[in-house]
C-alpha cells in the first residue's frame, strides 16, 4: 500500500529516532546524494526550518509550491507533507528540532507558538543597507547560526540555542507583519489555546465533542469558544473540524487509500458520512478533489 513516507530525518526511517532535540546540517549534505531531490514526506513530531543562503530550487508544502530563491526562509511543521528540489550550486541549512524543544523555545512567549502551526514560506531577500528591520534581525540570526553551526567553541550548544530563539522570533515577527495573525495576548488565554491546539493534535481522529475538550482544560465550552474566536477567529469545533479537513486532504493526495480506508483512518465509521462531511466544508466530493488536486500538484522537474 503507498502512503507518503514519515521520516525522522528524510531517508532515515521514523522507528529510528533522532538521539538530540535539535538537528542541524547543510541542504547540499542530504540533497547533493539525493540528485538535489528531497521527494515528499513527512515528520510525526518533528519541527524544521529550511534557509536558503544562495541558489534556489522549488518547495513543496502540503498541496502548494513555492520558489526558493537566495535568502528565503521555509517552515515546516509536524504532519506536513512537503519536498523540495534544489538547483546543485545551492547553499543553506536545515534546522530540525522535536515539537517540544520548540515549545521550550518559546515558553516566554506562548503567543508565538500558533504561527509555527502551518507551513510558512519567506523570501525576506537581502536586507543590506535598509533601516533596523525584522528583515535585518532574521538575516544576521541566521548568519550567527551558520558561523556557530561550522565552529567547534566552548558552549557552542547553548550559543545555537540562543540564536535558535532569536531566529524564530525573527521569523515570528515576519509572519505577524505579513499579516498571517496579529499580535496575540500572552498569559492565560494564550495558553489555555495552545494547550487546545495540543489536544486537537492527540484526539481531533476521536471526534470527542466540546465538552470533553473543555472539561480537560478545566474552562466551560463557552470559555474555550470565546478564547477561539479571540485568537483564531473560529469556534472550536471549526478548529477541530478543519484538522480533521486537513489530514483528510493529506490523505487523499499522497496515498492510495481508498475512501473507506481514509473515513476509518479518521474516525469515520460511515464513509458516506464522511464524504458528505468533506464536501461540505471543501465544496467538492472526496474523490473529485483527488482527481483536480493530483493534477495541479506539481510534476518532478529539474529546478532552475
Amino acid at each position: 500500500m503507498k502512503t507518503v513516507p514519515t521520516y525522522s530525518l528524510y531517508g532515515v526511517n521514523s522507528n529510528e529516532p533522532l538521539l538530540e532535540q535539535l538537528h542541524f546540517e547543510s541542504i547540499p549534505e542530504r540533497s547533493g546524494v539525493n540528485d538535489w531531490e528531497i521527494k515528499p514526506h513527512r515528520h510525526e513530531r518533528f519541527f524544521q526550518v529550511l534557509y536558503v543562503h544562495q541558489g534556489g530550487g522549488r518547495a513543496l508544502l502540503d498541496d502548494r509550491e513555492y520558489p526558493l530563491g537566495a535568502r528565503t526562509v521555509v517552515t515546516v511543521p509536524p504532519r506536513c507533507v512537503h519536498g523540495f528540489r534544489f538547483t546543485p550550486d545551492v547553499d543553506g541549512i536545515v534546522i530540525t528540532m522535536t515539537d517540544h524543544y520548540l515549545h521550550t523555545l518559546l515558553a516566554g512567549v506562548p503567543d508565538a507558538l500558533p504561527l509555527f502551526e502551518r507551513p510558512y514560506h519567506d523570501p525576506f531577500g537581502d536586507p543590506a543597507g535598509s533601516e533596523r528591520d525584522d528583515a535585518t534581525v532574521l538575516a544576521g540570526a541566521l548568519e550567527l547560526f551558520r558561523a556557530e553551526m561550522n565552529a567547534v567553541s566552548l558552549w557552542r550548544g547553548a550559543a545555537l540555542s540562543a540564536l535558535l530563539s532569536l531566529l524564530l522570533v525573527g521569523i515570528a515577527r515576519r509572519a505577524c507583519g505579513a499579516g498571517a495573525t496579529g499580535a496575540q495576548p500572552a498569559g492565560r488565554t494564550a495558553r489555555h489555546f495552545q494547550q487546545f491546539q495540543q489536544l486537537v493534535e492527540a484526539r481531533f481522529r476521536n471526534h470527542q465533542d466540546l465538552a470533553g475538550y473543555a472539561g480537560t482544560l478545566g474552562i466551560s465550552p463557552t470559555q474555550l469558544n470565546r478564547i477561539c474566536q479571540q485568537l483564531a477567529g473560529r469556534s472550536a469545533l471549526q478548529l477541530i473540524h478543519s484538522r480533521l479537513i486537513v489530514e483528510a486532504q493529506r490523505d487523499l493526495l499522497y496515498s492510495d487509500l481508498d475512501i473507506k480506508q481514509i473515513a476509518s483512518t479518521l474516525g469515520f465509521a460511515d464513509a458516506a458520512y464522511f464524504a458528505r462531511f468533506f464536501a461540505k466544508h471543501v465544496g467538492q466530493t472526496p474523490s473529485a478533489f483527488r482527481q483536480h488536486g493530483r493534477a495541479r500538484l506539481p510534476a518532478p522537474q529539474a529546478a532552475r
